[in-house]
């Protein structure tokens, strides 16, 4: 559920910014390139809706870190424009697809998830923008299977008289 939906943010950052080529997802490193993208887990929840349904609210933290000048000032108008852009495609999105997952063999190991964006909120600060985004999702637990029921040969004694 979270690496669907940390997967889905990234494909919508690539797709949405092609010619940025990093995306952080573990801590930054001391010496990163700009610009980049990090994404953060802020927090995740999962409640029963009934028996045989859940839901999961996770919010995400994505940070753009603008190119710089010589004297380390941010890029105005490339963290205005970056803003822009990555909210607008957050709100027209509407929902982020997590991707499919299958093993060696074809056996699908995480069917694709159906994440709704909730809200989308932030902006430029300092030299980074920050955007946090509310994701939903439904999920249905695994049904119990059972053996079928088979024919069964039943003798019962009444008195001294077998009935079949």
């Amino acid at each position: 559920m979270l690496a669907a939906s940390l997967d889905a943010i990234r494909t919508l950052i690539k797709n949405t910014f092609p010619a940025v080529e990093k995306i952080y997802v573990t801590t930054m490193p001391r010496l990163f390139s700009r610009p980049s993208f990090f994404v953060d887990l802020v927090s995740a929840r999962e409640d029963d809706l009934n028996k045989t349904m859940y839901q999961g609210r996770y919010t995400w933290q994505i940070v753009y870190f603008a190119p710089v000048d010589a004297n380390n000032n941010p890029d105005k108008f490339d963290q205005f424009n970056t803003s822009d852009t990555l909210k607008a495609a957050l709100m027209n999105a509407m929902t982020l697809i997590g991707p499919e997952v299958s093993d060696d063999k074809g056996k699908i190991i995480r069917p694709e998830i159906i994440y709704h964006i909730l809200d989308v909120e932030g902006g430029p600060r300092d030299a980074e923008v920050y955007i946090t985004i509310r994701l939903e999702a439904e999920f249905t637990r695994p049904s119990e299977t059972y053996d079928l029921m088979q024919e069964i040969q039943h003798l019962q004694m009444i008195g001294e008289v077998q009935i079949n």
